[in-house]
């Protein structure tokens, strides 16, 4: 096919269709190497120490994609009892929806279920929400789906695992061969926030002044971090005063009264995927300062700001606790990069109010200006529609912050 004669609506068609073969392609590449994985001594045999390293070397991809790819195998490969007859998958849902949902989601699926500690009726109830609810994600958000089912899941609860996870934490320093020194620092989810939050919240400061200045800002997002975390540790190193005023950081953790009570349950950080307990957070309660939020039964914002032509920094709390940074489908963007857009523009007579605003980063936000899309609000979640040159149907797609109870 000679793609550049193509148009860009035909080039789209063909994109979608080649999708479609990818993922009929990876059912066969998982049952193959689900098939391996029961055969050790064969994979032993060909020169390799397991099926990943084996399948990477004969397709030409990496260790973690085979490995995706032996896990999703294993879990929807039908076992043989040991008196012959068959026994269905471990994970038989995710088995026939591999063709819809591709290898990547369904890694989810076994992986973040495989954790939960919890009756095997419970897991394959969880199994089938997820499978369900599969298509309407991106591969990122659905993560975060299928950790909100594996703790509703979880008999322990998340203090065990915040305990192994601080009994992990690290941080080392590795000299590379050039000069520069490699940072590598696991940390809790807690430490996360934290660091990120104080991050963002510099480099959101930094691309701020440069669009009011208008200067190009030059930087990678890699750079601006980078250049972001110096000044925070100069400022460490100088009692805050050589590097400069760094702004104001807000780390929104968000949890129901009764589990900031009771400490019994989960809390979820703005900006990173893994929850906390909420013993943890009910520890940090004790050091912040707290902005209280009336929520409906939807866990969505009730409070509305006065009709101005800017929205207030609290409305911009309520669009983060809404719409997860950037509302738009799929985009990853932190809370502290975004911006509030009018769904009915100022101009036309929008209200700057809850109701007719959504968080959206700098290029999103472009988009909607300049490109045609447009978005909409359906109970308490923003829809992102498609011009008509990019989907003839214009197809909303699901954006806004993923959450179990609002996610059919």
């Amino acid at each position: 096919m000679d793609f550049p004669l193509l148009t860009d609506p035909e080039l789209l068609v063909v994109a979608s269709g080649v999708g479609a073969e990818q993922r009929a392609l990876d059912v066969r590449r998982a049952a193959i190497a689900g098939e391996l994985a029961v055969r050790p001594e064969m994979v032993q045999l060909a020169g390799f120490n397991r099926p990943a390293v084996m399948l990477a070397e004969l397709w030409g991809i990496t260790v973690a994609e085979a490995g995706r790819l032996v896990e999703v195998g294993e879990a929807t490969r039908a076992r043989i009892a040991i008196d012959g007859s068959m026994l269905p998958a471990r994970f038989e849902q995710v088995a026939g929806a591999l063709p819809t949902i591709g290898v990547d989601k369904s890694a989810i699926v076994v992986r973040e279920l495989g954790r939960a500690n919890c009756t095997f009726d419970a897991r394959v109830e969880g199994e089938q929400v997820l499978v369900e609810r599969a298509p309407g994600f991106t591969v990122t958000d659905f993560g975060v789906l299928a950790r909100q089912v594996r703790d509703r899941l979880d008999q322990d609860g998340a203090m065990p695992r915040d305990t192994r996870q601080h009994q992990n934490r690290l941080l080392k320093f590795n000299s590379l061969p050039d000069g520069m020194t490699k940072l590598v620092w696991e940390m809790t989810p807690l430490t996360a926030g934290l660091v990120r939050a104080g991050i963002d919240a510099i480099v959101s400061s930094d691309l701020r002044k440069a669009r009011e200045e208008k200067v190009e800002e030059e930087r990678t997002f890699e750079q601006l971090r980078a250049d972001a975390a110096e000044r925070v540790f100069r400022n460490a190193a100088t009692c805050g005063h050589a590097g400069g005023e760094l702004p104001s950081i807000t780390l929104v953790i968000r949890m129901t009264r009764e589990e900031l009570l009771t400490g019994a349950g989960f809390a979820s950080i703005d900006g990173i995927t893994e929850t906390i307990s909420a013993t943890t957070a009910r520890h940090l309660a004790a050091d912040a300062d707290f902005i209280p939020m009336v929520l409906d039964g939807h866990s969505m914002p009730l409070n509305y700001g006065h009709p101005r032509r800017l929205f207030s920094r609290h409305q911009k709390l309520a669009y983060i606790t809404r719409d997860d940074g950037c509302g738009w489908a799929g985009c990853s963007s932190p809370p502290a990069y975004g911006e509030a857009h009018h769904l009915q523009w100022w101009s036309q007579g929008g209200k700057t109010d809850l109701a007719n605003g959504v968080m959206l980063c700098a290029f999103h936000h472009h988009r909607i200006h300049h490109d045609g899309w447009e978005i909409e609000i359906r109970d308490h979640v923003p829809y992102v529609i498609p011009p008509p040159w990019v989907d003839p149907n214009r197809t909303p797609r699901r954006g806004g912050r993923v959450q179990l109870d609002s996610a059919a």
